[in-house]
């Protein structure tokens, strides 16, 4: 297995798999990006091509090719090898029967179970969804099936094909009665696979199927919501999920622009239609970890909800903490004829690309859905432009966009200009107070002593250029702390066995060294600053111990002193 997992890592390099998930910006011989792990408002996410490593100096994660699709897929290592071998088209070796841990073995129970939902995906089920405008070529790639109007048809397909009733249960695939029988979540639905980003079924949506089933119309059988969702698993967590991503992440990179529309249906709508850099919500609102996920690949959203009053208060809701997180956005609106992106594209495609192209800045948006309240120029609308729209001007990053939009309203308003930027400038100033003390809170990195930050640059410039070593006779490994002298003896000997830690110092001194035209003479500079802060720490110490004899008259008094004057004698001629 560590052949293979060698043979996987040398094929797979780590610029290319990290710019597979989001943009990379060269810095230098290294490539840098806004971390994907914690919010952060400049780059400290740096990628080392010639390492093969990557690390963010703001969170302090870091690794290879395996520890970041662990990190961003959330998964383990043996999942995590799966990933990149096939991407590398490397044949693993099958495991033993009865080793497979409860996450893996929840992926195997989910395949099955969509497996056994596309078998059954015939009649009148099918023909829904031809009537809907999807192809047989959109239904099998995005494997929709269907789930029989019986009780145990899937828990008894998955106990023959020798699955535990418990272990199906916590996929959320059947549901527990209090005589302690089992039943099927879904009956009697159209089923669509929800997939993580890597493409492995994860969880369900179950949607009623509103035709005649065996002679039956729905009224007749146990219809219940219209739909039904896979519960939270070890694997699936709504919030962190969105559908189609797996499909679209690519078209999303190159496009620099993401569609969002709600539901599946609108999703698979728009995709087949050609527009493949979309995803879909469940429901209209954004969460915190769906955006952080768009925000890997792209700051452009275009969102295309259902925008009646309802649709719209829980959009903006959402729309407003992407607002904060710095995306552009613009809203996609349909005439009073259509609902939704599906009804739009089962018309006409052309149609489509028509209101995708008079899609409207956000700002014009909410002006818009303003003075369909209220007249212009009234106490109201002055009301609703400082409750609604000017915080979406505020968080404008150009500043000649801002100054459009004050002139746009204090046209509509009929109010002065100078107005309308105070009431701006007060929100500006609220909204700065709280992302400063947000970011205190969440994004305040670890910090270093002064010691320790030139510890790491000297052992990475150590590791980096072993001959300045030989020409430093000034550095000793006392001046190091902890594993430091262990992982400074090593470099000096040519053999680490502090590989990962090495790497991200060697990482780091390469970015403190960009611009810098001698790396030698910088070097000596900080071994020298090193042995002042080695000296003074020595001192600190001592100063400690002669206030502890002074105390207690001990008789090493004298001792300490001149040690302690010795140092100062050194410290005035470093």
């Amino acid at each position: 297995m560590s052949s293979q997992i060698e043979e996987v890592k040398s094929r797979t390099d780590v610029a290319d798999l990290i710019s597979s998930y989001f943009k990379l910006q060269r810095a230098g011989v290294n490539f840098k990006a806004r971390c994907p792990f914690h919010n952060e408002k400049s780059a400290s996410f740096f990628v080392s091509p010639a390492r093969q490593i990557w690390h963010c100096f703001g969170c302090q994660k870091g690794g290879d090719v395996f520890k970041f699709i662990m990190e961003i897929e959330g998964c383990e290592f043996r999942e995590a090898l799966e990933n990149l071998a096939n991407r590398a088209g490397v044949e693993l070796k099958k495991e033993a029967p009865g080793v497979k841990n409860e996450r893996e073995k929840t992926f195997v129970i989910m395949e099955e179970a969509a497996k056994f939902f596309e078998e059954h995906l015939a009649n009148e089920a099918l023909v829904y969804l031809k009537n809907r405008g999807l192809t047989e070529e959109t239904i099998k790639e995005f494997r929709l099936g269907y789930a029989k109007e019986e009780w145990r048809s899937l828990l008894q397909h998955l106990v023959l094909r020798g699955f535990k009733e418990v272990d199906i249960e916590k996929c959320g695939l059947v549901i527990k009665k209090e005589d302690g029988g089992y039943y099927d979540r879904f009956r009697g639905r159209i089923m669509f696979p929800i997939f993580n980003i890597s493409g492995k079924v994860i969880a369900f949506g179950g949607r009623i199927l509103e035709a005649p089933i065996d002679g039956r119309e729905p009224s007749t059988r146990s219809v219940g919501a219209k739909y039904v969702n896979s519960p939270e698993t070890i694997l699936y967590q709504k919030s962190k999920v969105l559908y189609g991503l797996h499909k679209s992440k690519i078209e999303i990179l190159r496009q620099d622009s993401c569609i969002v529309v709600e539901g599946y249906m609108d999703f698979l709508s728009v995709y087949q239609a050609g527009t493949k850099n979309v995803v879909a919500t469940s429901g209209t609102a954004f969460g915190e970890y769906q955006l952080r996920i768009l925000r890997r690949m792209t700051e452009k959203i275009v969102a295309a909800f259902d925008m009646d009053e309802a649709g719209e208060n829980a959009a903006r809701r959402g729309i407003e903490l992407a607002l904060k997180e710095g995306f552009e956005i613009r809203i996609l609106k349909f005439g009073e004829e259509f609902k939704d992106p599906a009804d739009v594209l089962k018309k006409d495609n052309n149609l489509w690309l028509k209101y995708l192209q008079q899609s409207r800045h956000i700002v014009q948006f909410y002006i818009d859905s303003a003075l369909k309240k209220y007249a212009s120029a009234s106490s109201e609308l002055s009301r609703e432009v400082q409750k609604s729209v000017l915080p979406a001007v505020a968080s404008l990053s150009s500043e000649l966009e801002v100054a459009h939009w004050i002139r746009e309203l204090s046209s509509i308003l009929n109010i002065k200009e100078e107005a309308i930027w105070d009431a701006l400038s007060r929100i500006k100033n609220l909204k700065h107070e709280i992302i400063n003390n947000d970011e205190k809170i969440i994004n305040a990195p670890k910090s270093q002593t002064r010691k320790e930050l030139l510890e790491n640059r000297v052992l990475g410039m150590a590791a980096k250029y072993p001959d300045f070593l030989k020409k430093t006779i000034h550095l000793e490994p006392n001046f190091f702390s902890g594993d430091k002298q262990t992982a400074f003896a090593e470099i000096k000997n040519g053999s680490s066995s502090f590989k990962d830690f090495i790497s991200r110092l060697v990482l780091e001194s390469e970015l403190f060294l960009e611009g810098i035209a001698d790396a030698e003479a910088e070097f000596k500079k900080c071994v020298h600053e090193l042995q002042k802060e080695h000296t003074k720490e020595k001192m600190n110490i001592l100063s400690q111990k002669i206030i502890l004899a002074e105390k207690n008259n001990s008789a090493e008094l004298d001792q300490l002193l001149l040690e302690f004057k010795n140092l100062s004698n050194q410290m005035r001629h470093l």
